[in-house]
């Protein structure tokens, strides 16, 4: 799969976040404030409630692993697409954020049975440990480069370049990608993920809980497909789907309504199915979730678009829209067009740098002539 600035590409990102920390770390201040008022022991190695979430750090990044390796082992037996591992795109404190580049719209659901398997394994080993933390989570994908952007920075503002003055920032975000593609494991230059697309994943993690993992419409979209040609010896079970209706989001579709879908973590089954039954709810079926969803990405163009990956297998998925060939057609050409004109202007510039040497070179010569005639001599007459 052809990767680069110029190359459409489809991202699935994950975020898992605890939830209670903010309490958690303030009472656990607390008590060691009061411990220390009449406690003459030495300190703790560090505040007391790191441990929880340097545990958290960790433990996610072990188990997520673990179970990416099992599922790909899963995966291989059914001959069902995984590709490439997720990566960790950053943590924004308490919260953790992975992502993963789809070369298959089935690897959405090939990576999603790992990732809910790694917050429920470390959930309980959590929650024995700390009763009143708990974990959310939320998942959605975004296309590159149009309709979002991948930008690029330096990691250190320590010798930055004077070419780096450029005035044109989509010229110079252009620059840095091409380096970072040329050499993405250099520790010079950090990638990351900005636009519409990863806006409504934020604010969709604001209505996740313990037992709703939300997920976006176009993310629904490829989970449904995928699971309904899910093999029947496939070593996980299918997702339970459910939806929330539609809310508006701030800042997301201009204020239009959102529809919210979640997957059905089930931290509590056995509260949960009775509390299902009290509110005869029940989970939606394949056919309801895929009718809506392209109805509503119909009904929604120029919001949002049907997530396509090219070279896909499923011709649902494979589709480039016309606007956005025509999009990366014209980021190719302009970026062909500005980086010859910088190299033009820069041999230009040499030029006339030598040139200007060359005079001076003359004109020292010249008087060096004239100060071995005349030693009064300090000037090269004019010519």
């Amino acid at each position: 799969m052809e990767t680069g600035p110029f190359s459409s590409a489809l991202r699935m990102f994950m975020s898992v976040d605890i939830v209670g920390s903010t309490a958690f770390k303030q009472a656990a201040k607390d008590r060691a404030l009061e411990k220390s008022v009449s406690d003459d022991s030495e300190p703790p190695p560090a505040e007391p409630w790191f441990s929880p979430i340097a545990q958290f750090y960790r433990g996610i990044e072990r188990i997520f692993a673990r179970e990416w390796m099992l599922c790909t082992e899963a995966s291989d037996k059914v001959d069902w697409p995984a590709g490439k591992p997720p990566e960790l795109w950053k943590s924004v404190g308490d919260e953790l954020i992975y992502t993963k580049l789809l070369s298959d719209h089935r690897e959405a659901l090939t990576t999603l049975n790992a990732w809910m398997k790694t917050v429920d394994a470390y959930r309980k080993r959590l929650k024995a440990q700390y009763p009143s933390l708990d974990l959310k989570s939320t998942a959605w994908v975004a296309g590159f480069p149009v309709h979002n952007a991948e930008v690029v920075f330096r990691s250190s503002v320590q010798g930055l370049r004077d070419a780096e003055d450029e005035d044109d920032e989509v010229f110079s975000n252009l620059a840095l990608l091409n380096e970072f593609y040329a050499d993405p494991t250099s520790p010079n230059l950090t990638k990351d993920y900005i636009g519409p697309a990863i806006d409504t994943g934020f604010r969709l993690s604001q209505l996740s809980t313990p037992r709703r993992l939300v997920i976006s419409v176009e993310l629904a979209l490829l989970l449904v497909h995928a699971v309904r040609t899910q093999p029947h010896d496939y070593a996980y079970e299918r997702p339970r789907f459910f939806f929330e209706g539609r809310h508006s989001l701030k800042g997301v579709f201009g204020g239009l309504p959102y529809p919210i879908f979640w997957l059905d973590m089930r931290p509590s089954p056995a509260l949960e199915d009775s509390e299902d039954e009290l509110n005869a709810r029940k989970p939606l079926g394949t056919d309801a979730v895929l009718t809506f969803c392209h109805e509503f990405v119909k009904a929604s163009d120029g919001y949002c678009y049907t997530p396509y990956i090219v070279g896909n297998s499923d011709p649902t998925f494979n589709r480039v829209p016309d606007r956005h060939v025509q999009r990366l057609e014209g980021l190719r050409s302009y970026w062909e067009k500005e980086a010859q004109k910088r190299a033009d202007e820069k041999v230009a510039g040499l030029e006339k740098t030598d040139s200007a040497a060359a005079e001076q070179t003359a004109d020292e010569s010249l008087a060096k002539i004239l100060r071995e005639l005349d030693p009064g001599a300090t000037e090269v007459p004019p010519g």
